[in-house]
């Protein structure tokens, strides 16, 4: 059965259009799905969108998919852009655009859009294989628990190495007043092997880890995001006899962390593309030793250059130089996988520039290939200042019926350390 979301508001106009040349304009007309019905056949001259009206609903409550549309009300209906519009629809990650229109009633402009709802309830059954040997597992999540597009997940991963089990539920702010929230546990046990560039073993020891975490976020205009948070974490070494160059005790952390972020996104017809930039702090009170701060970037910013053709630009860092061996960061920090996953400093900083090229589109997503360059610096307790650089590759696998952002399939190459490995990648992180 389908639900119909209706809103109207003349009081609020978003993002108010600053123009745009005459040229584009009569391109948008000809866009397919972009309809501007009018009895005389002529635009909707100074209409202004008063309301939007979504219908394909099954699942999501109405008033969740009328907020990705609502910075569109009060926009000139001549100057929308309808891939501006796809944009926002695609953005949410659990809805596809199927047909875009305009339409006039009682002179005023109405934004209609139908969607198709994607799957957001399954598992993930995982595999991996690497020098290590396998590791199997799985995850269950809901992408729009209770129609509402929060998030939950379950799930663990076992390997001859190591266990582990984590789950939690994220809360999207139902209004522009109230915040969101998210609950997050997990426990690991572990034998953790530290390694250099070539995943060769620097530190070896068992550890068992659990904790769990808290927080707020509040979203402003639309694009601008602030996070806070608490949590807890205790790690416990086991068997310290048979270590090989393990810390020398475990220990128990709160932590305080506060993240600001920018993002919008938007949509050449193949690829949805987006630009964000987030900042982070992060005070980690050792209950067992001294505290320490930590200061984190990541940044995104990638251009469509033709249509299924953009240039793909990453940096991101983290700050910590007072950290414990137990604390110290994964290259995930500097947005490269050039870098081993045993890979651990205080301090990294790192940037990938590439190009990605749509491939084919079918039924169930699109197709695309890419390739970047990496370089990572790094500042670690036992490996100092260290710089690699090198290639990474894939194909990316971008599901329009499936709430997955991407699942990324590749390889990357360390050309300072000479060595290469695979990667693996579904697209969030919680």
């Amino acid at each position: 059965m389908k639900k119909e979301g209706y809103m109207t508001n003349n009081n609020h106009f978003l993002f108010r259009s600053i123009g745009v040349n005459v040229l584009f304009f009569i391109v948008v007309l000809f866009l397919p799905g972009f309809i501007f019905a009018d009895d005389n056949g002529e635009a909707h001259r100074n209409l202004r969108i008063s309301a939007v009206s979504i219908t394909g609903l099954k699942r999501t409550k109405p008033h969740v998919a009328q907020k990705a549309l609502k910075k569109f009300i009060g926009m000139e209906a001549e100057n929308l852009n309808i891939d501006d519009v796809k944009a926002a629809v695609i953005d949410t990650g659990i809805l596809d655009p199927l047909e875009v229109e305009v339409i006039e009633e009682n002179n005023e402009a109405i934004l209609h859009v139908t969607v198709r709802e994607k799957w957001s309830i399954f598992p993930i059954p995982m595999i991996m294989a690497g020098s290590n040997g396998f590791s199997f597992g799985g995850f269950f999540g809901d992408m729009n628990a209770f129609g509402l597009r929060d998030i939950f997940f379950v799930g663990g991963m076992y390997s001859k190495q190591e266990w582990m089990v984590t789950g939690g539920y994220m809360h999207n702010p139902r209004t522009d007043y109230l915040p969101g929230w998210r609950l997050m546990g997990m426990f690991a046990r572990q034998e953790r092997h530290d390694t250099d560039q070539n995943k060769n073993n620097l530190r070896v020891f068992d550890l068992d880890s659990f904790g769990g975490s808290g927080g707020l976020s509040y979203a402003f205009f639309g694009f601008l995001n602030l996070s806070v948070g608490l949590g807890f974490e205790e790690q416990i070494l086991k068997n310290k006899e048979e270590a090989q160059n393990g810390p020398i005790e475990g220990g128990r952390y709160l932590k305080t962390e506060t993240n600001l972020s920018i993002r919008k996104s938007n949509w050449d017809g193949y690829l949805l593309s987006q630009q964000s930039i987030s900042l982070g702090y992060e005070w980690t009170a050792g209950l067992d030793y001294d505290s320490f701060h930590s200061l984190s970037f990541r940044g995104i910013w990638e251009k469509s250059l033709l249509p299924g053709f953009r240039l793909n630009f990453k940096a991101g860092g983290i700050w910590s130089p007072d950290a414990p061996v137990l604390q110290e960061s994964s290259p995930f920090a500097a947005q490269v996988n050039i870098l081993p996953s045993g890979y651990k400093a205080k301090n990294f900083a790192g940037t990938s520039l590439g190009l990605e090229k749509y491939i084919f589109k079918f039924s169930f997503g699109t197709l695309s290939a890419l390739l970047s360059w990496q370089a990572a610096w790094s500042d670690g307790s036992i490996l100092k200042n260290q710089f690699d650089q090198g290639i990474a590759g894939g194909i990316s696998f971008y599901m329009s019926k499936l709430a997955i952002p991407a699942l990324t399939v590749g390889g990357a190459y360390n050309i300072t350390a000479h060595y290469f490995q695979g990667s693996f990648s579904l697209g969030m992180s919680f």
